[in-house]
C-alpha cells in the first residue's frame, strides 16, 4: 500500500507541519555555527511543504522532493497561498534525477528512517553528495532506536487527532530482530454529513550512529555535528528520542557504487 495517499490529508491538518515550522526557525544558528550562506536549497522528503515555503518566504531558491502526488498538491497549494515560488518535484530520494547546484540540503521528520534497507540509505546520502556544491551542507534528522522501540511502544494503541471533523488512532509493534517499528494508523476524515476511513501501514527502521556515520562516510560526506537536541545542540544521550547530523560533502571523492 502506498503510504501518505489518504494520510495526507490527516497529516496536514494535524500537529505535524510545526515540526517543520520549528525547524525552520532553529535552521538560521545552525548556519551561523558553520558559518553558511546558502542560497539554493534542496528539502527531501518534503511532504505538505511547510519548511520548503518558510524558506522561500525568507528568499532562499527551493527545491522540494516527495514521492507521495498528495503531499506535494498541498505544498503546490500552500506556496500558492503563501504567494511564494518553490519547485515541487515528484521523485525517490534513493534515485534523484537532478542537476545539482545545492548549497544546502535537508530531510526532517525521521523521513530517512522510512528507508528500510541499509543500502537504500547509502544511495540516499550518495545521491546527497551528488547534487550539493562543494563544501555544501546536509541536515538531517533520524529516530533513534531508543524511539522506535520504547518510547513508540509505551502505549499499544493512542488517539493522535480528535477533532469536531478528524479522529485518528495509532498503533505501534516492534521487530526487535529486524529493528523495524510498524504503525498501523485508522482515521476518520469527515467531509460534509460523511465520515471516511483510512487505514494506512508505516514502517520505520531504528539506525545505530555508527552505521549513519558509516553510509555517510561512504558517500563521502563528513561529518560536522551530530545532536540530541537541535535547540541546545548537545550530544546525544542513550535515552535520547531523535538525533540532528550536520554533514559536509568533503573534497574527497564518493565511493562508487
Amino acid at each position: 500500500m502506498r503510504i501518505y495517499r489518504e494520510f495526507a490529508r490527516f497529516y496536514a491538518r494535524g500537529p505535524y507541519p510545526e515540526y517543520s515550522r520549528t525547524m525552520s526557525q532553529l535552521l538560521p544558528r545552525v548556519l551561523e555555527r558553520f558559518g553558511a550562506k546558502p542560497e539554493t536549497v534542496l528539502d527531501l522528503a518534503c511532504g505538505e511543504g511547510t519548511f520548503a515555503v518558510e524558506l522561500a518566504r525568507r528568499g532562499y531558491r527551493v527545491t522540494g522532493v516527495d514521492l507521495s502526488p498528495e503531499m506535494l498538491e498541498l505544498a503546490r497549494e500552500k506556496a500558492r497561498e503563501a504567494g511564494v515560488t518553490v519547485e515541487f518535484l515528484q521523485q525517490d530520494m534513493r534515485s534523484l534525477d537532478l542537476p545539482g547546484g545545492f548549497d544546502l540540503v535537508t530531510c526532517w521528520y525521521d523521513s530517512l528512517n522510512y528507508l528500510l534497507e541499509h543500502e537504500d540509505l547509502l544511495k540516499t546520502f550518495a545521491n546527497v553528495a551528488e547534487v550539493l556544491n562543494s563544501d555544501g551542507l546536509f541536515i538531517f534528522d533520524m529516530n533513534t532506536r531508543y524511539a522506535l522501540s520504547v518510547g513508540w511502544q509505551r502505549h499499544p494503541a493512542y488517539v493522535q487527532q480528535d477533532t469536531m471533523d478528524l479522529f485518528e488512532v495509532h498503533r505501534p509493534s516492534y521487530d526487535y530482530e529486524r529493528d523495524i517499528a510498524t504503525l498501523r494508523i485508522t482515521g476518520f476524515v469527515r467531509e460534509g454529513e460523511v465520515w471516511h476511513k483510512v487505514d494506512e501501514v508505516h514502517r520505520e527502521r531504528a539506525y545505530t550512529l555508527a552505521q549513519i556515520r558509516g553510509a555517510l562516510e561512504r558517500a563521502g560526506l563528513e561529518e560536522l555535528a551530530c545532536w540530541g537536541s537541535l535547540r541546545e545542540m548537545a550530544p546525544p544521550k542513550p535515552d535520547s528520542g531523535r538525533v540532528w547530523f550536520v554533514a559536509r560533502r568533503g573534497s574527497r571523492g564518493k565511493e562508487r557504487r
